[in-house]
């Protein structure tokens, strides 16, 4: 039996989430259904990332194990049962051990978020149509490199060992009208990003300053957050692993 990572992307709207959870449509259930159906078995998938409902996606990767001798008109074949929403990008053949969660070891999000109003990027960015000083969302996003417990930034109904994350990146950016925000970490924590970016956008708007923003960090009280941020403006954007697996269709 051989292991493999699927690689997808996929737009969030309408599906209550990544995990497969009862009585709703999720990523990893479709795509289960979606194999289920060519193969004419169940394959079970493990995720990398568990997005949550209405998050979207550049790059997922889940694992399955299968006797089943993979090629490129699987490929062709998933993406014609899959809902447009969903597309595969790719399987790749990994060591037995390999596991598509744990082996990661970056996480790329990006948080878009739009100025002005457009019908093209409706459920695509957050449109805000705030003043923000750019300059001030980046001096609270450089504190965030000086911190690994942001047990404030978890939404609490979740289980986790650790609420340690190390950030390599935390950029903001503006184009325009168009803001994004960019963030690189071995993990995130459940309603992180959004809770992030709904409080260093009060920075951003003088309604908080950064000693108040780090004094956030520093309690761990999920209450002082901000967690209202809508999950149609971010994007997990790439996962990293080590270089042991090839892509083979």
């Amino acid at each position: 039996m051989a292991r493999y990572f699927i690689e997808v992307c996929y737009d969030g709207t309408g599906f209550g989430g990544f995990q497969i959870q009862q009585n709703q449509q999720t990523i990893q259930g479709s795509l289960e259904n979606a194999m289920a159906i060519l193969f004419r078995q169940p394959i079970q998938l493990t995720g990398a990332s568990r997005t949550d409902a209405g998050v979207h996606a550049l790059q997922n990767f889940l694992h399955f194990d299968t006797d089943i001798t993979i090629t490129a008109k699987h490929i062709y074949n998933l993406n014609s049962i899959l809902p447009n929403s969903i597309v595969v990008l790719g399987i790749y053949i990994v060591p037995a051990t390999a596991h598509s969660r744990f082996d990661a070891i970056k996480r790329s999000y990006i948080y878009k978020i739009h100025t002005q109003k457009s019908p093209f990027l409706e459920g695509r960015s957050w449109f805000y149509p705030f003043p923000v000083q750019v300059s001030a969302l980046q001096a609270a996003a450089d504190t965030l490199l000086h911190y690994t417990d942001f047990e404030s930034f978890s939404k609490k109904n979740t289980t986790v060992n650790t609420f340690d994350c190390t950030i390599t990146k935390a950029q903001w950016n503006q184009e325009g009208n168009n803001i994004y925000f960019n963030i690189d970490s071995n993990r995130f924590l459940r309603g992180m990003i959004r809770g992030l970016v709904g409080t260093m956008l009060q920075v951003g708007r003088g309604q908080t300053d950064l000693n108040a923003f780090e004094s956030i960090i520093k309690s761990k009280n999920e209450q002082l957050v901000d967690f209202s941020t809508p999950a149609h403006g971010l994007y997990l954007s790439a996962i990293k692993y080590p270089d042991y697996f090839q892509k083979i269709y």
